[in-house]
């Protein structure tokens, strides 16, 4: 007696080698269509622009808000544009056109505009924390001369009372020039370590196409869609025999 076995995955394998050819066809068709489906992926324009500006140690508030930013500087923007600040010292902005000059130029004068203001207050801190720093060493000056005369003074006088003011008065004068010069010398310190805004960098490139992609995501599907195709017509071929036996 003949044991009747089954082979399914044998009979499947054998079928697919048979219709071989559909593999190639199927996935190559549906990758052209997956190459043609990334051409329709609607774009913001052939070219794109970006530029990082570093603020430094300006943190005002209408400098560095973007919707304010794009108020200010960006109307002349004819392209999608967007600007996002990822941290307190950094402005990012993207804008798209199809032309790579016009898109150039959009971005330079935005980044010139944007840099001149950040500059200018940067200018306006350096400045006023300067001249603190020169008021303070004019006081440190004044307060010396003051202690040098107190010194003199105590050392002219032997009357008890009047020293005891004078020693009052010197050591008060004594601790307002410790406190000036550490001030003297914080200011100072955060003149020196003080940053500048800076255009980070910026380029002009144009955007991503997906063909790539999309031909390969097509020739995957389209190699899935073969073995669905052969592994039906397989069923159907079978249940015709099945019926007609």
């Amino acid at each position: 007696m003949t044991e009747n076995k089954s082979y399914k995955l044998y009979d499947s394998l054998e079928f697919f080698w048979k219709k071989k050819i559909w593999f190639i066809i199927i996935p190559i068709i549906v990758a052209i269509l997956g190459f043609l489906g990334s051409m329709l992926i609607p774009k913001d324009g052939d070219y794109v622009g970006k530029s990082t500006v570093f603020t430094g140690s300006v943190k005002l508030e209408a400098l560095t808000n973007p919707e304010h930013i794009m108020t200010m500087y960006g109307k002349h923007f004819t392209g999608k544009t967007e600007v996002f600040v990822p941290t307190r010292s950094y402005i990012k902005t993207e804008t798209y056109g199809n032309n790579k000059e016009e898109v150039t130029k959009e971005l330079t004068q935005f980044n010139d505009q944007l840099l001149g203001a950040l500059m200018a207050q940067n200018n306006r801190i350096i400045e006023g924390t300067e001249k603190y720093a020169k008021a303070q060493a004019e006081r440190i000056e004044t307060l010396k001369t003051t202690i040098e005369a107190y010194k003199m003074a105590l050392a002219n006088t032997d009357n008890v009372t009047i020293n005891i003011n004078y020693s009052m008065l010197l050591s008060s004068a004594e601790m307002d020039l410790t406190n000036a010069l550490a001030t003297e010398q914080r200011v100072r310190n955060d003149i020196l370590v003080f940053e500048h805004p800076a255009l980070a960098n910026v380029y002009v490139v144009k955007t991503k196409s997906y063909g790539l992609e999309g031909t390969i995501a097509g020739f995957i599907f389209g190699i899935l869609l073969t073995l669905f195709i052969l592994s039906l017509w397989k069923y159907i071929l079978e249940a015709r025999g099945s019926k007609r036996a």
